[in-house]
């Protein structure tokens, strides 16, 4: 049956069946052909596995990253970092990662993440002649922080699978989000000196007052919605409705720009989204079904295990397989295909489960950012109205400084653990 599955799900994935309907299909095939199971089976499992109340944390952070745009929080978190960052070489982009960190702290989605900011920053790059391939990899790195800097919603979700402390998975992702964040900052600041881009006037001290004067309310949310989270007050899914409530207040009430008659567009773009998230968690649940049916955990382990016995090597070797999965399966799917079978991994080496899970969600996340699916990079591309060829200039060095995060992350686990010993 798995055999089945596996060659169906390759077949529709290089047809270009789109991943969640490739996904539900190929599980069909391998139950219909493969076994004796009753196809129900398959409806069973696509209810199930979005009949969570965690997962309902997703559609929220989604409709609080759209209320975030129309409500023009995301152009104030903007100005107030080019007011912070402007001045550094290669200013605008150091606009867009600082604002992509603020705006991880709300929507937990790197789609999300990507389009708001890179809607404001790309055009804005394009006008002081950035390189278009540099303006589309950097968006769409930064906004890659969204599932990485909490809240995250493929943490959420990898989570949910396993059984792991949301929250402690949540505070285990700041340190490695901000040395990330700080590392495209660095690389930033060199293409700015390679390609000399235009240095920004710096800001005054009255200037920089001022402008986070006017976005204070979008910049204490992250610590609203977070810190409620990590402090045990809300659940991931109750932190998702306050960042909604507060999003309508701030951007209806205080900044006054979400008017009435926008409502109805921002809830359908966030619906849209969010079916097509729980499409693809539905299709890959059915795929992880048959995965665990035909015991198959159980003989990763036992095949790990007869290579190394050496835990680092061993994370090193699984960062590689899921760099090179996520090359051709998109980040959620990823996340519920991998997450059931290699958290028994974990148990076998001794491995911290926080510290596991987030090495295995850095990789995910990132891995969703390195062509053919690269998903992120398709945001930014069609933006900045550039090709895939251009980015590839770029790509690799970025991504190096991900893979070396990762890497310290794996080698030190007080990096991302260091902080869940104190809540």
């Amino acid at each position: 049956m798995a055999l089945i599955t596996f060659i169906a799900f390759l077949v529709f994935l290089f047809a270009g069946v789109p991943i969640a309907f490739a996904m539900g299909s190929a599980a069909v095939l391998g139950i219909y052909f493969g076994s004796e199971i009753p196809l129900a089976i398959v409806l069973q499992r696509l209810f199930v596995s979005v009949d969570s109340f965690s997962l309902m944390a997703i559609p929220l952070f989604m409709l609080a990253g759209e209320l975030m745009t129309a409500g023009g929080i995301s152009v104030r978190l903007v100005r107030f970092a080019q007011a912070a960052v402007g001045h550094l070489r290669g200013g605008l982009g150091q606009v867009s990662i600082l604002t992509s960190v603020i705006f991880a702290g709300v929507s937990g989605s790197a789609a999300a993440d990507t389009a708001a900011v890179g809607s404001i920053t790309l055009p804005a790059m394009a006008r002081e002649n950035y390189p278009r391939g540099l303006a589309a990899t950097l968006q769409a790195m930064a906004g890659s922080l969204g599932p990485i800097i909490p809240p995250s919603l493929t943490m959420i979700i990898f989570a949910s699978l396993t059984g792991v402390s949301v929250s402690k998975l949540f505070i285990a992702g700041i340190v490695p989000g901000l040395l990330i964040a700080l590392g495209l900052m660095a690389l930033t600041w060199h293409y700015g000196r390679v390609h000399n881009l235009r240095v920004e006037r710096r800001a005054t001290r009255a200037e920089f007052f001022a402008a986070g004067k006017d976005a204070v309310w979008a910049l204490i949310m992250p610590f609203f919605i977070v810190g409620g989270i990590i402090g045990g007050i809300v659940t991931a899914t109750e932190a998702g409705a306050i960042a909604v409530a507060y999003a309508v207040f701030i951007g209806g009430v205080i900044y006054r720009e979400l008017k009435f008659d926008q409502l109805v567009e921002v809830l359908v773009r966030a619906a849209a989204l969010t079916a097509m998230a729980m499409l693809v968690i539905a299709g890959a649940s059915v795929l992880s079904w048959i995965v665990a049916y035909e015991q198959i955990p159980g003989l990763v382990v036992d095949f790990l295990t007869g290579i190394t016995d050496n835990r680092y090597l061993l994370l090193c070797l699984l960062v590689v397989f899921l760099m090179l999965l996520g090359m051709f399966v998109e980040t959620i799917s990823a996340t519920i295909l991998v997450a059931p079978i290699l958290m028994p991994v974990a148990a076998q080496y001794g491995i911290d489960p926080i510290h596991f899970s987030l090495v295995m969600v850095m990789t995910l996340v990132y891995a969703g950012v390195t062509p053919p699916v690269g998903g992120i990079l398709f945001i930014t591309m069609a933006i900045a109205r550039t090709s895939l060829s251009s980015l590839f200039r770029y790509l690799p060095s970025y991504l190096g400084v991900m893979m070396a995060v990762l890497l310290l992350v794996i080698f030190v686990p007080d990096v991302g653990l260091f902080l869940t010993t104190f809540f």
